[in-house]
């Protein structure tokens, strides 16, 4: 697609269609604009295709203190960035690879702020934690473990009023719930990490929405105005990443996306098709919760024993509808899953820990 000639030009039209494929997820466009309705100035290069929601993420951290370091460090030099306790260690490793015991500058601190018994953080408590020297506020859309859904709209909002830049890393939300919104040019988050093989594109390509201008503004400086600042090579995807674009997934990926928001004939209505996904996985997760409490001796009203406990919200619209976890009295998760391993598809954590010795 970098090519000027001939050959190159399709590929490029279909990495073009793709990235407004996924804006359509994530912005609230009119229908009346059709596939190739505007969305805003500048927006077809505000997504950047990567390989994957790691490095997403990590562009996202760098670009960030990059861009606010000459103008928000502490009299010791430093940033402060403001998290949860619950974020993916795609999150959690890169921040501490800029503390004080990493090896990366500029050097940081970081607030981790806990969330409560259902695994929600307050939008107050994040508010609170932010400095004069906070370059970043990075909080997930939605926990990958138990599926509880993060305040993100408000926080994007109050973060925006406060002139911080914002960061969510949206993998496990997008296909779940609705996201339109999320990048209001307005309101909405500064940088949003979407991952592909979480709503049907496949395993290997990801991307990061970047607001327009949001390095620019309010005294912070773009770091990409000399290129690339994690993988530096040929000058693709518009100078922000080296590297040849894999088409044939970014293709997929965004017609993935594009999915999620054709209308569906179902037994749930004329639906869009994240929607129609979410009732279904939602009616799904109904039954499995209930098969485990009738069959570990529940009388079937429903209500959750002394034997099995759901762990996150209890309010199952603040959980996305495709996440159970449960906790089982008496019962060790290693030893179970040693088990029943083979014949069951479970885990005691996320996939992206399951090599981890604390899972």
């Amino acid at each position: 697609p970098s090519s000027s000639h001939h050959f190159g030009n399709e590929p490029k039209r279909a990495v073009n269609q793709a990235r407004l494929s996924l804006l359509h997820l994530i912005r609230h466009i009119s229908s009346d604009d059709g596939d190739s309705g505007s969305v805003g100035e500048g927006s077809s290069s505000s997504i950047v295709f990567t390989g994957c929601g790691t490095e997403s993420n990590n562009l996202a951290i760098r670009l960030s203190l990059l861009s606010s370091q000459q103008l928000k460090a502490d009299a010791d030099g430093l940033l402060h960035v403001v998290s949860t306790n619950i974020e993916h260690p795609a999150i959690t490793q890169c921040l501490d690879s800029y503390s004080a015991q990493g090896g990366l500058t500029p050097k940081i601190s970081i607030t981790y702020v806990p969330v409560n018994e259902e695994g929600i953080v307050s939008t107050d408590d994040v508010m609170n934690a932010i400095r004069p020297n906070t370059a970043l506020v990075t909080i997930m859309t939605a926990n990958n473990e138990v599926g509880s859904i993060q305040p993100v709209f408000e926080i994007a909002k109050l973060c925006r009023e406060k002139q911080v830049l914002f960061h969510t890393d949206a993998a496990q939300a997008v296909g779940k719930i609705d996201l339109r919104g999320l990048a209001d040019p307005a309101t909405g988050a500064d940088m949003v990490t979407l991952v592909g093989h979480k709503f049907g594109a496949p395993k290997g390509i990801a991307a990061l929405y970047i607001r327009p201008n949001c390095f620019n503004e309010n005294g912070r400086t773009n770091p990409e105005d000399g290129g690339s600042v994690l993988l530096m090579g040929g000058g693709q995807e518009l100078g922000r990443r080296g590297g040849t674009e894999n088409v044939p997934y970014i293709v997929g990926m965004g017609r993935a996306a594009k999915m999620l928001l054709e209308k569906r004939d179902s037994a749930f209505g004329n639906v869009d098709g994240w929607n129609y996904n979410s009732k279904h996985m939602e009616a799904m997760r109904k039954r499995l919760l209930l098969n485990l409490l009738q069959g570990l001796g529940e009388g079937g009203s429903g209500e959750v024993t002394s034997i099995v406990r759901t762990n996150g919200p209890s309010d199952p619209k603040q959980r996305l509808p495709n996440t159970l976890s449960v906790g089982l009295k008496d019962i060790r998760s290693g030893v179970l899953l040693a088990n029943i391993g083979n014949i069951v598809a479970c885990s005691a954590g996320s996939a992206c820990h399951s090599s981890s010795s604390q899972t």
